[in-house]
């Protein structure tokens, strides 16, 4: 069968770049083989590349490999533009494999650069250029991410898939020793069908049956809507649908 390969991950590495993950679903590919990728909810990719590297996982690591087969999990570079639902294929048999489209980022925070009395204190990368820098690389490894320059030269539009998907991002930058302000998250909104549509999530709660007013109340002023109710035991499993600025702050409450 001719060769197919969905990439579902990406990572990026200083020395040979963008490296696509993914699992050969037919044939097989070599060190040096011209492979097309392609997309399967737009048709308009089509770029020709080389593979330039594979490596097998083992263990807990990766491995050099020459050759990989259908069935194989490899890693493999040589396409720098390569993302995840991209399909490689063989160039005379270019078929894109299905895969579940990456939704768009539903939460935006503003970084930027500490300009408190205590700047420079906490970090040693604490420029702008530095912060810019840093994004940019997370952009090469993390799909879901979107950076867009603010009105101003020393702050940055970061945009994600949630709270936990920004906090992360921060909370990694934090450790290597970035220093940056950060403000408080807002959803991203669309018009659709002429009406404006924002983010909603599905929240389940499980409390003692004591606390379940409480919980009912302070979710409620959030405007957040009882679905289902079950008790189990001496608890009550509470499921409710809530836009997600309901929920920003509700962790501190």
């Amino acid at each position: 069968a001719p060769f197919q390969m969905l990439c579902s991950s990406v990572d990026y590495n200083d020395f040979v770049g963008r490296i696509g993950i993914g699992r050969v679903q037919n044939g097989s590919v070599k060190i040096g083989q011209d492979v097309t990728v392609c997309d399967y909810h737009n048709p308009d990719v089509n770029i020709k590349g080389r593979i330039t590297k594979l490596y097998e996982f083992k263990a807990n690591g990766r491995e050099p490999a020459e050759v990989a087969t259908a069935g194989d999990i490899v890693a493999f570079s040589g396409i720098t533009d390569v993302t995840i639902g991209n399909t490689l294929c063989d160039p005379a048999n270019v078929d894109p494999l299905p895969f579940v489209k990456i939704n768009d980022p539903t939460v935006e925070m503003t970084f930027s650069v500490n300009d408190s009395p205590f700047a420079g204190r906490e970090g040693k990368y604490v420029t702008s250029r530095q912060i810019r820098d840093r994004l940019q690389k997370e952009l090469l490894k993390d799909v879901a991410l979107r950076v867009q320059d603010s009105p101003t030269s020393d702050s940055f539009r970061v945009m994600g898939r949630g709270e936990m998907h920004l906090s992360i991002l921060i909370e990694t930058m934090r450790r290597e020793g970035y220093e940056l302000q950060v403000s408080p998250p807002k959803v991203l909104t669309h018009e659709e069908d002429g009406k404006l549509m924002e983010p909603v999530e599905r929240v389940v709660v499980d409390v003692p049956t004591q606390y379940q007013g409480a919980v009912m109340t302070a979710l409620g002023s959030r405007k957040a809507i009882l679905q289902q109710m079950e008790p189990i035991g001496n608890r009550v499993r509470l499921e409710f649908r809530m836009p997600s600025r309901g929920l920003f702050g509700y962790r501190n409450q």
